[in-house]
């Protein structure tokens, strides 16, 4: 498989085009960057069909996706943003259409079905297409679910790799030009696979909570909580769940926002229960278990933190210990002796 170029092919589902305006917003790299092949190893890429960026539409716009399942743009990286609906309860209706052609509807399913059988890779931008997220919320009334559970994970594509998930409502703009661009690179040899965790996230994004990475985990570690909006001090009473969402938004664009950072709770939305228990009600606290373990280990490490910090001083002490017991035993006896004479 030729890899000089390559082709994105971008779909929507059930989604509210957040990630999509997210990506446009990132900044290092920028999705400029990525497109133009100003990052060195990245040149070659097209987005061949993105609903909201293309300039084709309608028919044109369709005819895309009919010749990327025929093969005519291979190679090619399937993208998903939005989850995707079990037509089969839709009775006579439909869930999710995404293109018009020649008078029959593309239904999201009909095309990933398709665009999976040949795609070299294959990426879920977002919750929604990672999880499923708000689509697939108690009670799920569409059946609602992500890629990675729609195509198994036993999936591969062509290049040998599995569905890649970059969850978050939406992700932050770098997390998803980072994450592809890794994978560009590692399918060209230019780099390594990214290690993914148990849901499929990549371990170098989110392989530690919100909790851990905190701009404002001083407030946490003083015991100073904020009760109310605009309050100074940590957010875990207002329903923050960095303590169980693995995430890394620490700032949002060009180094600057982020959740915790400006004010807000983190509500878990990178997790692939979101947006039901544990990560919701949103302003509920968090599960209290998490926090009993981190304050029985943080006790335990820091204790072991203040010996590591006075073992020197108590090993350059140990020497002078038999000296001192020799002194200590000669003064008791002259004290010894002075009552034997009284």
């Amino acid at each position: 498989m030729s890899l000089e170029e390559i082709n994105l092919i971008w779909l929507e589902g059930q989604d509210c085009a957040g990630c999509t305006i997210s990506i446009k917003q990132a900044s290092n790299p920028t999705l400029i960057d990525i497109l133009t092949g100003a990052i060195p190893g990245l040149g070659g890429l097209k987005l061949a069909f993105h609903p909201t960026l293309m300039f084709e539409w309608g028919e044109d716009a369709a005819k895309v996706l009919i010749d990327a399942m025929e093969g005519k743009y291979d190679p090619f990286v399937l993208i998903l943003e939005g989850a995707i609906p079990d037509e089969g309860k839709a009775g006579e209706g439909v869930f999710c259409g995404i293109a018009d052609y020649e008078g029959k509807l593309l239904k999201l399913s009909d095309v990933i079905d398709g665009l999976a059988k040949r795609c070299a890779a294959a990426v879920a931008i977002g919750t929604c297409a990672s999880y499923g997220g708000i689509p697939h919320g108690n009670p799920n009334p569409t059946g609602a679910k992500g890629l990675l559970d729609y195509l198994g994970r036993d999936w591969t594509g062509g290049l040998g790799l599995p569905v890649i998930c970059v969850p978050g409502c939406p992700p932050r703009p770098d997390n998803m030009v980072q994450v592809l661009g890794q994978a560009v690179l590692a399918a060209r040899g230019l780099a390594p696979l990214p290690e993914l965790d148990e849901w499929h996230r990549p371990v170098a994004l989110f392989g530690s909570t919100m909790h851990e990475l905190c701009p404002i985990c001083g407030f946490y570690a003083e015991g100073t909580d904020a009760h109310g909006f605009g309050e100074t001090g940590c957010l875990g009473a207002l329903g923050c769940k960095g303590i169980i969402s693995h995430c890394n938004n620490t700032t949002w664009v060009d180094g600057y926002g982020g959740c915790t950072g400006t004010g807000v709770p983190c509500f878990g939305c990178t997790e692939p229960e979101f947006p039901d228990p544990p990560t919701s009600p949103f302003f509920a606290k968090a599960p209290a278990m998490p926090f009993i373990i981190e304050n029985i280990t943080g006790m335990l490490a820091h204790a072991e933190m203040g010996f590591e910090r006075f073992k020197p001083i108590i090993e350059s002490l140990l020497p002078q210990i038999p000296e001192f017991i020799e002194v200590l035993d000669k003064q008791m006896e002259e004290e010894k002796d002075k009552g034997r004479k009284i």
